[in-house]
């Protein structure tokens, strides 16, 4: 048969790549600088009631750019996103890591 696979064979490929479609992705030049990312959390303990005393307004309610304003202030890290986490009272943070 001209060196095509048989339909079984096909179907098996088609219900591995579903599976796992990282393994068959083809790669690109986007790949190879494509940055990885980690996650963070902040913890603010005491350190709220001055903060809100400070920016005017309550953690819930500060900007996104004030959060991660705050996190470069604490951490020093500079943070692609923030986002305050009113349950465990801290400001959940991503920042590029390569």
């Amino acid at each position: 048969m001209c060196g095509l696979p048989s339909e079984d064979e096909y179907w098996e490929r088609r219900r591995e790549e579903w599976e796992n479609p990282r393994a068959f992705r083809k790669k690109s030049a986007w790949d190879e600088d494509e940055p990885i990312y980690e996650n963070g959390n902040l913890f603010l303990d005491g350190e709220i009631k001055e903060i809100e005393k400070e920016r005017g307004y309550p953690m819930e309610e500060l900007y996104e750019g004030d959060l991660l304003e705050i996190v470069e202030e604490q951490k020093g890290i500079m943070a692609d996103s923030a986002e305050w986490n009113g349950n465990w009272e801290c400001i959940e943070y991503r920042y590029r890591v390569a």
